[in-house]
Order: structure tokens, then sequence, then C-alpha cells
């Protein structure tokens, strides 16, 4: 029954494929926007929104509909969809930057930067700012209205979103050392490398940032909070295991989880430890807040709530299928992607399912809501926005 549908997917995927490889021979940038950005305040323009990863959004009341459905011609990785002005910015797996009309799913433009865009693109003022992994120059400031690139440097091997603090740029890189960047030129401000670093142990979590600070996780397990103006280390905290996920910052913590399935809450002016919670299987999955309570994934497919002052359990819901990616709230509805290639609604005081849908492709990258839609991302190569039914 499947056969008849996956032709035309393939043919649009081929023709696509033609399209950018002709463009890469002809030296054409094939992504210049007709006009400037301006912003919204629904707009998403960063992963999980904020550069404290707070992921909420406007409200999105299940049901929802799918409103359309575009091939980007690559998988996506461990970002999201990011959202300026009425357009979708994916990053894809390819090394190529793609935009879409959020209102019709019509593809904008799309350029090749590299290798792989991991991480996602970060859309300030009319520049996307992108990092790309198995690329020499592996952070980009791209102009949006020109097509062309502001500049391009050599910053490793990047797996990361870039976060963007008091107008200058943080990331860490696969080989363990962390860059605070001029966003104007791309300069290097300074450098922090892990402590006894002699494996190479790597930065695959994304920073996040506020009261002077960015706190990242590390492959050595540790959190570190670095002063955001020097690179001075204001505190370290090792949870135990290697840390992937990305940082969340509430409530005066910062909370990341880690493989082994351990989620921690740190003081986040002095690194102690607020507490600590098990979830059972090891988190990729960046934790969000809800209220009063930090919400988060894991790869055995539980979704789990805590009370963010001290880390009781308020719920957990079984979504039967590994939660790669993070969630966002959307007034009160929780929505989350699963490996098993569905899109679920939660009840964000309960873990009560509200609403559930197959997407077609497994879901690894966080969501995005912004223009009154839920925008997902599948390894099938689609970008897929939801609306509210009529």
């Amino acid at each position: 029954m499947r056969a008849p549908a996956a032709a035309p997917a393939a043919l649009r995927r081929a023709a696509l494929l033609a399209a950018a490889c002709a463009l890469a021979a002809a030296g054409c940038t094939s992504l210049r926007l007709e006009r400037y950005l301006v912003p919204r305040p629904d707009d998403w323009p960063m992963f999980a929104r904020t550069v404290a990863h707070t992921a909420g959004a406007e409200t999105l009341a299940p049901p929802l509909a799918p409103a359309w459905t575009q091939d980007v011609s690559a998988g996506t990785g461990n970002g999201s969809p990011v959202v300026m002005d009425s357009i979708v910015f994916v990053g894809t797996l390819r090394g190529e930057l793609v935009a879409v009309s959020a209102s019709t799913g019509k593809t904008i433009g799309a350029i090749a930067l590299g290798d792989a865009i991991q991480g996602s693109p970060v859309i300030d003022g009319n520049v996307a700012f992108v990092a790309l992994s198995n690329s020499q120059l592996s952070l980009v400031a791209l102009e949006l209205f020109t097509g062309r690139p502001r500049w391009k440097k050599p910053y490793g091997d990047v797996e990361v979103t870039p976060c963007i603090y008091r107008g200058r740029i943080y990331l860490g890189n696969t080989a363990g050392t962390f860059f605070c960047i001029e966003r104007a030129t791309g300069d290097e401000r300074w450098k922090f490398t892990l402590p006894a670093n002699t494996t190479l142990k790597g930065i695959r979590s994304s920073a996040a940032a506020d009261s002077g600070l960015v706190v990242f996780g590390a492959e050595d397990g540790k959190i570190y909070a670095l002063d955001a103006e020097t690179g001075a280390l204001r505190w370290s905290f090792d949870t135990g295991a290697p840390v992937a996920a990305s940082i969340l910052i509430t409530g005066g913590k910062a909370i990341a989880g880690n493989m082994r399935g351990t989620l921690t809450a740190l003081d986040l002016y002095r690194g102690l430890r607020a507490w600590q919670a098990e979830t059972g299987a090891p988190i990729y999955a960046n934790a969000i807040p809800a209220g009063d309570l930090v919400v988060v994934g894991n790869l055995a497919g539980g979704m789990a709530a805590f009370r963010t002052t001290d880390g009781m359990r308020a719920w957990k819901a079984d979504l039967e299928g590994p939660v790669n990616s993070g969630c966002v709230l959307a007034g009160s509805t929780l929505y989350v992607g699963t490996m098993k290639k569905f899109v679920y609604g939660l009840d964000p005081d309960n873990g009560a399912v509200t609403w559930k849908v197959e997407a077609g492709g497994r879901i690894r990258t966080s969501p995005a809501v912004a223009f009154g839609r839920l925008f997902i991302t599948t390894d099938e190569h689609d970008l897929i926005a939801y609306r509210e039914k009529q």
C-alpha cells in the first residue's frame, strides 16, 4: 500500500538533489531573501527560543491538523527549526541552510555551507549564524538579504547550536574547547579548554546563558559555568556521566540530564547541587520548564516532570518510543516527537496524552512553535507544519 506514495517522494528528492548539484556547479548562491526580516513577538529565532532554552511559546491547542509538508532534502540533527518573520529556517545534515515560507510551505531558497549542520541556525537581525561539523570553516555568518557570507571561521568540529548572548557567540567543539567569538567579525575573544582533557573528550551540549554566565555540559561528565565576559571558570560540577543534553536555565538553576539518566539541577551562581533525579535511561533531550515543573524525556520513551524546587517527581508518561529531542510548552500543551515517528501533545499538569499523530518518520530534532504552527522535522527529510483544526 505504501509503494505508490514512495515514488513521488523519491522523484521530488531527486529533483531537489539535481537542483542543488547544478547550483553548486555553477557557484551560485541560492538563498537570498527579497526583504529584510522584521522581528515578531512570536518568533522562534534560536534553539529552544531563548538563550536560557526555556522553549515556551504562544498557545496552540490540540487537536492539530497538518498545514503542509515540505521535503528539505536531508535529515536534521539535534537542534530545531527556527522561525523569524514568517520564515522557517532548517539546517540539514547535508550542510544546507533551507528557508521555507511558514504560511505555505513553499521553499524560498537553500544554500550549501559545509558538511553537516548538527544543531540549529540562529537568526539574529538579518544574519544567520550557522555552526558546522566535519568542515574546516565551521562557523558561518550568512547575510540573508544578500545571500553572501559576512565571514567564515575555523573553530573545529562543532555539533552544537551557537548561543548569542550580549552581542557575542558562544559554542564548544568536539575536541573539548569552548569559545567566545565576536559577532561582527567572527574573531575569537577567548577560549576555555576542558581541564586535563588528554583524551579529547568533547562538548556536544549547547550552551545557555544568564546573569553574566554561560553554562554548558561536556563528555567528561561535568557542567561548567564560565564568566561570559572573561572566560574565567566560575564553577564546575561532576554529574557522573557524559552530558550531551543542552542546558536549561530557569528559576536560578542550571539543569541538564546525562547519559546515565540523571537530571541535575545546580544553583546557577555557586554551582552547588540543588537536587538530582533519576529517569531510568540516557537523556539526550533538553529539559524545559512548565510552571513549577521541569519536564524531560529519555531514550526509554519516558517523559517525566519534576518539581523545580526539590526535584520530586510529579508525573511520568510512557510514549512507547525513544525521546531524543526536547519538547515545547505552547499554552497548556507540551508537544514532543519520538523516534517511533509519533508527535504527542501532553497535559503539563499530569502528563496525560491529549493528542497523538504519526509523522511518517523518526523525530530526533526538537520542535518549534511560531506563526500559529507547530514545526517538526523527520528523518524522512520532511519539515511538517501543524495548525489548530478549523
